[in-house]
């Protein structure tokens, strides 16, 4: 029983750490206060201010357009290969070779992209940014991904073609809806890895393109962290916790299907 408390207690004090920050910047975003700190009154006027704000808004969308279309570019590319080398039995090197990206600094793979770019003669910009991106998530994806389709028992597949499946059918009937919660968490990691990316923007985007990570610095370093951005992270918090309680839901609705068999 004392255990049990002192875990219980342990929990309490590991989620007030995680929380507590992301608690305190949604309470400063009401506060009337110009820049955080003592409480000066409720207001909504940030949030307004926000909606006003044209380069936080673009920013926004270019942000937007790039985590989108990397996480879904990441999700095919690597769904793909891990579907291949799934299918292939022992693909320890292609592991090796997917893992890297990962625990290779990011600084190091920036700097390398750059320095590519320059020797290509290539404009830095939306393209060069999408690719610096792509080119990094697809190991994420991949991890993702290639558990889910080991899993799949090579029995449902010969069952599959005995039917008379064609190969296209198999992946798109068998694999792909067991290797959906696989897709979702793929989709959402990496559109939340390549919209919060700073390091591989930075050194990736030319002085026309912009995303929120970007602008966010310039803004706190050149002493302009006002509480419009404390507006700004509240609304990125809620979209977050929103999209992985949606996830959660599938999750679970998906393990309900395949205990009760879809009664």
């Amino acid at each position: 029983m004392k255990l049990k408390r002192v875990l219980q207690l342990y929990t309490a004090l590991l989620l007030a750490f995680l929380y507590a920050p992301l608690a305190f910047i949604v309470v400063q975003s009401f506060n009337a206060a110009k820049y955080p700190g003592a409480w000066r009154g409720f207001t909504l006027e940030w949030y307004f201010e926000l909606a006003r704000d044209s380069e936080i808004l673009q920013a926004a969308a270019n942000g937007l357009a790039v985590a989108v279309l990397s996480a879904t570019l990441s999700t095919v590319l690597g769904g793909v290969a891990a579907y291949y080398f799934s299918k292939r039995g022992s693909s320890g090197a292609a592991d090796s070779f997917f893992y890297a990206p990962i625990v290779i600094p990011e600084i190091v793979e920036s700097v390398s992209l750059l320095m590519l770019y320059y020797s290509a003669g290539v404009e830095l910009g939306f393209w060069t940014v999408l690719v610096g991106h792509t080119a990094y998530n697809v190991s994420y994806a991949y991890v993702a991904l290639k558990p889910q389709f080991k899993v799949t028992s090579r029995s449902v597949e010969d069952a599959a073609y005995t039917l008379g499946a064609r190969p296209f059918d198999v992946f798109v009937r068998v694999y792909f809806p067991m290797a959906l919660p696989g897709i979702v968490a793929s989709l959402l990691i990496t559109f939340a890895m390549s919209f919060d990316d700073f390091v591989k923007t930075a050194f990736t985007t030319g002085p026309g393109f912009k995303t929120l990570p970007l602008v966010i610095w310039a803004r706190a370093a050149r002493g302009r962290a006002t509480t419009e951005l404390n507006a700004l992270a509240s609304l990125m918090i809620l979209v977050s916790l929103a999209a992985s309680y949606v996830y959660s839901r599938q999750v679970l609705l998906a393990k309900k299907e395949r205990f009760t068999g879809g009664s």
